[in-house]
């Protein structure tokens, strides 16, 4: 076989990717500094925690101990916990749905309740399936659009009712922080309250957002790879130590085997950059979310502001498209110029489909409010049917360094 037939059209989809402008609010740009070791041979071999030493000694397994990386992990875990205020905090997950699986498992028994946001209100499509694969019950909630928050007692009211342990909330369409205390004020103490962080999770390190863990959840779980700018992994975080302890070794038990070294090795830096950077980084996220919005709203589109009352309070900026015409076919004007968004159409939308922009790519490539004022423009000649592709990809061109990272330093 001429593995070079298919590295070839791979090389071909590097360039296509490098001429885009990447406004989707679901991928992140990883620094080089993150990224350097994953093509080395430490990438083949097994991280096992308790690496401090030369052997890895677990009774029945011995293995070899990568002391480095696992002093690289402990100062990711203690940064992590820090800008979180956890007590316990775990890098193992290979993804966020794995993330997922691994909070929920955890944390509750089979047999039990488990409330989720309804589907078509944002909720992860799929937690319903894995709840009843591992022999959870399951009852869902909704999200108020209108008022983009959620309506505590009517929570509580079917929380209790239901019998539910624990609330999963996972709403991928948001502009503002959740009424989390709310939520926990009328749950009670005894619920356990997950908050699906994987949209937010670099906002909330970087002391931008709200503070889950200090409002009310237990536990905070995630993909690493929106705001948080890292591979493409999950993490959890727990807010108390016991129940933390033991829910981390019925993950570390049985929940995972090896945590995939490399991708570890490039989570923790992320992390650290966090630590290093984070503030800013965020801070400058949601300033360009405001100013992507502002533009877009004076060029006479119409878009959701949060309920604080500015366009957001996030990386998401949206874009309602109903009246504008055939969502594949705005998808394409856009495409051509070399722009690249996601288009979401929730059953619970009465406006219709809209265009779910994110800025955290954009702001770490080190555009500010001037460069939303050219990426809003470059929205709106592409949505009236203008081609301009080369224009794009000069833009583009001018913007490849991962600022607020340690490739800066």
């Amino acid at each position: 076989m001429n593995i070079e037939q298919f590295y070839d059209r791979i090389r071909a989809d590097e360039r296509t990717d490098a001429q885009f402008l990447h406004l989707t609010s679901n991928e992140p740009y990883v620094s080089l500094t993150a990224k350097t070791f994953a093509a080395s041979r430490l990438a083949d071999r097994y991280y096992m925690e308790g690496s401090h030493d030369e052997m890895v000694d677990l009774g029945a397994f011995t293995t070899l101990g990568l002391p480095a990386v696992e002093s690289l992990v402990k100062a990711a875990e203690a940064a992590a916990k820090d800008m979180l205020g956890a007590a316990i905090v775990n890098l193992s997950p290979l993804s966020g749905v794995h993330a997922m699986m691994c909070a929920i498992e955890s944390t509750t028994e089979p047999g039990d309740t488990v409330m989720t946001i309804q589907h078509d209100h944002g909720g992860h499509f799929a937690t319903a399936g894995i709840l009843a694969r591992i022999g959870r019950q399951h009852v869902t909630t909704s999200y108020n659009f209108d008022t983009l928050s959620f309506d505590a007692e009517g929570i509580a009211r079917t929380f209790k009712k239901s019998g539910a342990k624990a609330f999963y909330m996972d709403v991928s369409y948001y502009l503002n922080p959740h009424n989390l205390r709310e939520i926990r004020a009328a749950l009670g103490d005894d619920a356990v309250i997950i908050y699906d962080a994987s949209h937010t999770m670099g906002l909330i390190m970087g002391g931008q957002f709200q503070a889950p863990l200090k409002e009310g959840a237990n536990v905070i779980c995630a993909n690493t790879h929106k705001t948080l700018p890292g591979p493409q992994k999950g993490m959890i975080a727990f807010r108390d130590s016991d129940f933390g302890a033991k829910a981390n070794d019925i993950i570390d038990a049985c929940l995972y085997s090896s945590p995939h070294t490399a991708s570890m090795i490039a989570l923790a830096t992320t992390i650290l950059e966090m630590k290093e950077f984070g503030r800013d980084y965020a801070g400058q996220i949601i300033a360009n979310s405001n100013a992507l919005g502002e533009t877009l709203a004076k060029f006479g589109y119409r878009v959701r502001k949060a309920n604080t009352g500015r366009w957001s309070e996030n990386h998401q900026v949206h874009l309602m498209t109903d009246g504008l015409g055939d969502y594949r076919e705005l998808w394409r004007r856009l495409y051509s110029n070399h722009i690249n968004v996601n288009f979401d159409h929730p059953d619970v939308f009465q406006q219709g489909w809209f265009i779910r922009l994110g800025t955290q790519e954009i702001t770490r490539r080190g555009m500010k409010e001037p460069e939303m004022k050219q990426t809003a423009g470059f929205m709106h000649r592409g949505l009236k049917g203008e081609n301009f592709a080369s224009e794009v990809t000069d833009f583009i061109s001018q913007y490849q360094a991962a600022h607020y990272s340690f490739d800066q330093t």
